[in-house]
C-alpha cells in the first residue's frame, strides 16, 4: 500500500540544466524538519529516480492553521494562570472553577467554548475567533486592573 508523503516548504529557486534539458527546483524546508524529510524521501540516489509532485498550498489554510496553533498555545498558558482562573470564576459565570487547579481552569475554558479539547481549534476558525474574543475580554480586564 502506498502512503502519501507530504512535506511543506517554500519555493525559492530553480536552475536550468541545459545538458539534460531539465530544470532543478529548490524547495526550502525548516532545518528542524530535515530528519523527517530524509525519513520520508531518503537520500537521493543518482542510480534511481524518485518521482514527486509539487503543488501550491492554500495560503489561507496555512494562516488559519497558524492562528489555531497560536490559540492552542495561548489557551494552554492561560489555563496555568491563577488570575485567569479567578476571572473565569468571578467574571465569566464559572463558579465551579478552582483557580488553584490548572485542570479546573481548563475544564471551565472548555465549557465556555463548548469543546472537549483545544485541538478542536484546528478544525474551526469560528472557534479560534471565539477564543480570541474571550482572551480579548480577559486582556481588557487585566489592563483595567493595572490602570
Amino acid at each position: 500500500m502506498t502512503t502519501n508523503k507530504v512535506m511543506q516548504g517554500t519555493y525559492s529557486d530553480f536552475k536550468v540544466i541545459k545538458t539534460r534539458k531539465v530544470i532543478q527546483v529548490v524547495v526550502e524546508i525548516p532545518i528542524e524538519q530535515g530528519n523527517s524529510f530524509v525519513e520520508m524521501f531518503g537520500v537521493p540516489d543518482p542510480s534511481q529516480e524518485v518521482w514527486v509532485a509539487i503543488a501550491e498550498i492554500n495560503r489561507t489554510a496555512i494562516e488559519t492553521q497558524g492562528e489555531a496553533t497560536k490559540a492552542v498555545q495561548q489557551a494552554g498558558m492561560l489555563c496555568r494562570s491563577l488570575e485567569f482562573g479567578k476571572w473565569l470564576r468571578d467574571h465569566r459565570g464559572c463558579p465551579e472553577v478552582d483557580p488553584e487547579s490548572h485542570e479546573s481552569i481548563a475544564d471551565g475554558l472548555r465549557a465556555i467554548l463548548g469543546i472537549v479539547s483545544r485541538t478542536e481549534f484546528h478544525n474551526s476558525p469560528d472557534l479560534v475567533t471565539a477564543f480570541n474574543r474571550l482572551k480579548g475580554e480577559y486582556d481588557s480586564y487585566v489592563v483595567a486592573l493595572d490602570a
